[in-house]
């Protein structure tokens, strides 16, 4: 073997033994998985898909009364950090009305018509999305399997982060929901519900914000009978 090759293949192994050692020695760097990412009110914006009465009789993978309580839930969030929202939907024909929890929870929300089943083709959603200033957006809403999914994978691919919430959202069948989230977390969104994002954005119980978490909680979740009051 010429010199020059023992030399070469000398410096090739001494690389590789470093770069070994510089492995077994270093601490790691910060971890850079987006799903690990713990979402704070201040990198984040709600969008609520189509909370109208017209679409109840398709609303059949999660009772009336719980999905109306989760949807509750999740406005109230938004009142809650103050968060960027923007409410989905129009009134009238088959579409019927807002529920009541979108005038009284999300009156701060911007409201956008559209006449397209993904809410980023039309230029005011995208517009309006822009003005937040957030990357990472929090949607829940009818149908799951529809205009939540598409729009979610349009989000994705324009470079946004996703949580659908799961239970503040629904569809006509149970298989389709689940293709629908197998769907959207194989294209990189994620899926929460209302109570892991509370305690998320929370963070510490002893803020005012963890006392009215607190008291959402003993509202809206099993934990403070929530069934009772929604049922009665």
């Amino acid at each position: 073997m010429k010199k020059t090759n023992r030399i070469a293949l000398s410096a090739l192994a001494f690389a590789i033994f470093s770069l070994v050692l510089y492995s077994f020695t270093t601490a790691p760097e910060k971890d850079n998985n987006p799903y690990t990412e713990k979402l704070s009110p201040d990198d984040a914006a709600f969008v609520m898909v189509d909370f109208l009465s017209g679409f109840d009789p398709g609303l059949r993978t999660i009772e009336k009364s719980t999905f109306v309580n989760n949807a509750t839930a999740l406005a109230k969030l938004t009142e809650i950090f103050d968060m960027p929202t923007i409410v989905l939907g129009e009134e009238g024909g088959f579409r019927g009305k807002f529920y009541p929890l979108v005038e009284e929870h999300l009156s701060k929300g911007v409201r956008v018509e559209r006449h397209v089943p993904s809410a980023w083709d039309e230029p005011k959603f995208r517009e309006e999305i822009k003005k937040t200033g957030k990357k990472k957006i929090i949607l829940g809403g009818i149908s799951l399997d529809i205009c939540t999914q598409l729009l979610t994978l349009d989000l994705l691919r324009n470079g946004y982060q996703v949580y659908v919430v799961v239970d503040a959202s629904g569809s006509d069948q149970k298989l389709v929901e689940h293709a629908a989230m197998l769907r959207m977390t194989q294209a990189g969104a994620t899926m929460v519900s209302w109570g892991t994002l509370a305690s998320e954005l929370m963070g510490d119980w002893k803020t005012p914000e963890g006392q009215a978490i607190g008291k959402l909680y003993q509202e809206h979740s099993a934990w403070g009978g929530f069934y009772q009051a929604y049922k009665d």
